[in-house]
């Protein structure tokens, strides 16, 4: 017997070489726990509308997000804001293909362009001024077309990073989650989205990043 052949049986190679590609793409629990975030944050956000008393609320929480501005991070903030643009998903993309991992930048290139297609058909769907149109907010950067519900920019950057995280250790899980928040909260302080804005995007780029995993794993496992 070659010394070199492998005792291990083909088909249990296989099993083995199967069970590792789907821990990569995240267990159910994981995948699930980001679609039910991802679905109550959109459905919250959108009840939030309906009341009078939560959007000043949510009025008053943008405002108190703005509070913070000053001249040096105001410029750092608008610029680095187009993070969840589709600007952003190039960028990302093309950095993880430079870097050998042409799964996740092919990954991230579909969920976040996805992330922003959604979110702009949403955008006709749901009529909401943006904060500089109805509440007199000063607004950093040029303006935004479309509606201010939901934000693509928090949409994107949510899917993008839920991508990024999934195979990843704890530290990148933290740094992804940070810079997802960073986006959210920079569309508000430049003063173009409201905080409930953030979180509907958010949690469409939840959503997607979960349906993505799913239908991964399930042609891993087919």
């Amino acid at each position: 017997m070659n010394p070199s052949r492998s005792l291990v049986p083909r088909n249990a190679r296989q099993t083995f070489g199967q069970s590792t590609r789907l821990s990569r793409l995240g267990g159910g629990p994981v995948r699930r726990s980001l679609g039910v975030a991802g679905a109550a944050m959109v459905v919250g956000s959108l009840a939030l509308l309906s009341s009078t008393r939560l959007q000043r609320a949510d009025v008053r929480t943008g405002d108190l997000l703005r509070r913070t501005r000053s001249g040096p991070s105001d410029r750092v903030i608008a610029a680095a804001t187009d993070l969840g643009s589709l600007y952003g998903v190039v960028g990302v993309s093309a950095a993880l293909a430079l870097r050998g991992h042409l799964k996740v930048a092919r990954d991230v290139a579909i969920v976040g362009s996805t992330a922003w297609i959604l979110s702009q058909g949403a955008k006709t769907r749901v009529k909401r001024a943006r904060p500089y149109e109805a509440d007199g907010v000063i607004r950093l950067i040029r303006p935004p077309t479309g509606s201010s519900y939901p934000s693509g920019h928090a949409a994107v950057a949510a899917a993008m990073m839920s991508v990024v995280a999934a195979d990843g250790p704890t530290p990148l899980r933290a740094v992804c989650a940070a810079l997802s928040a960073f986006v959210g909260c920079s569309r508000i302080y430049v003063g173009v989205h409201y905080p409930s804005d953030v979180v509907g995007g958010a949690g469409i780029g939840l959503l997607l990043a979960a349906g993505w995993r799913a239908m991964l794993r399930a042609v891993v496992s087919g």
